[in-house]
């Protein structure tokens, strides 16, 4: 579905285990077309369970809600409420970063919220980075914090950029440090 979208798109997706956190996510909606990548708290087991559970709530959310802070604001509810979670005095270790985008291609605007993960836009040999909020879906309790929402008006030639932290995460080379 990601090529009959945006058929000038790519995707790079190498998870490190074959049981994975982090995901991508497309759909069209109305006129709207929502894209997101997403990582999950932890690896292997414990992400793949996350993933579901975020995969299965943007499915259900995205059915009413198109603005991508709603989409977060919603996911937070809702995959809080699936992990039975009822206060964040102690210590949540299951949660999700999330870039979400919400483009309208017939007037060009795009609408962007991130947990964590950043929007990147390449404009005119200028990468233009909108920040995400600092606090991860499953972090707090409904209606205490919320998302932001973010408009821009795409130009031509513009190019996004969406990703979590799984690439720049890897360690290697001769100091074995992170990319």
């Amino acid at each position: 579905q990601v090529m009959s979208l945006f058929p000038e798109s790519f995707v790079f997706y190498r998870p490190r285990d074959i049981v994975s956190g982090d995901f991508y996510w497309v759909k069209l909606s109305g006129k709207k077309k929502l894209f997101a990548t997403l990582d999950c708290t932890g690896h292997g087991v414990p992400g793949a369970f996350m993933s579901l559970v975020g995969f299965n709530v943007l499915n259900q959310v995205s059915k009413v809600f198109v603005q991508p802070a709603q989409i977060l604001n919603h996911l937070n509810r809702l995959s809080m409420e699936a992990l039975q979670v009822e206060n964040t005095e102690n210590e949540i270790n299951d949660g999700m970063d999330v870039a979400m985008v919400a483009l309208d291609d017939t007037t060009g605007e795009l609408e962007y919220s991130g947990a964590f993960n950043p929007l990147f836009i390449y404009r005119d040999g200028q990468l233009l980075e909108t920040k995400a909020d600092k606090f991860a879906i499953g972090s707090f309790l409904h209606g205490t914090k919320a998302y932001t929402n973010h408009k821009i008006q795409l130009e031509e030639g513009d190019m996004i950029y969406l990703f979590s932290d799984g690439y720049a995460d890897q360690f290697g080379g001769p100091r074995d440090k992170k990319f």
